[in-house]
């Protein structure tokens, strides 16, 4: 026997049974249950309204408005480039509930680039106790929407809306499997220059999300 297989032979008579996955599951289940005992309740039931007060807060930066339903978008859309002086050019989130909008006189075809004025996507989910938006990648869901533009409008469905970060886990537990992971909480800033707040360091300057029930 070399002196490598030596070092592996030792490891696995150390090593312990390993748990089947089934097992493992249920120990992290009971795990996450038991620590939400310990959680302070939320502020509030409502989880629009909690989320919109995280979201909107001046920690996080971002604005919020709630329309009736998705189809609204795109007067939420409008009334923003109206408010911002934009362009109506801006590049769309390849998801099909958001292209067969009727965007009207906006023109949601322009490519996005590093330098994009503005961009609408939709998110996954959202967490109402920190005002995050959950962001799965995928064919529909391009990462860069979430960093490359200036200004980002994010549709949020409200029946989406989770109560904290661990009920995610639940959430997420039966959907594909993604390629990554983004949690956004307010629009992009740092304080590292003399403790100055510079917004759009990392990505998006401005975060404005418009809620749908």
């Amino acid at each position: 026997m070399s002196a490598r297989e030596a070092i592996f032979a030792a490891i696995r008579k150390t090593r312990p049974e390993r748990a089947p996955p089934a097992e493992i599951a249920a120990q992290a289940l009971a795990c996450s249950e038991a620590m939400k005992k310990t959680l302070k309740p939320l502020e509030q039931d409502d989880l629009a309204a909690l989320f919109a007060a995280r979201a909107s807060s001046d920690k996080v930066g971002a604005s919020v408005e709630r329309v009736a339903s998705l189809a609204d978008l795109p007067a939420a859309v409008a009334r923003y480039v109206d408010a911002n002086a934009l362009a109506p050019e801006f590049s769309l989130q390849p998801d099909p509930r958001l292209e067969k909008l009727d965007w009207d006189e906006l023109r949601p075809g322009a490519p996005l680039r590093p330098d994009s004025a503005f961009a609408v996507g939709i998110a996954l989910c959202g967490v109402a106790e920190t005002g995050s938006l959950v962001f799965h990648s995928s064919r529909e869901a391009p990462t860069l929407y979430e960093f490359l533009p200036l200004h980002h409008l994010v549709a949020l469905d409200a029946k989406t809306l989770l109560p904290r970060l661990e009920d995610y886990a639940a959430f997420a537990r039966d959907l594909a499997v993604p390629r990554n992971v983004n949690l956004v909480t307010g629009a992009s800033g740092t304080t590292d220059i003399e403790g100055v707040l510079a917004r759009g360091a990392h990505g998006p300057g401005r975060l404005h999300i418009v809620i749908f029930d």
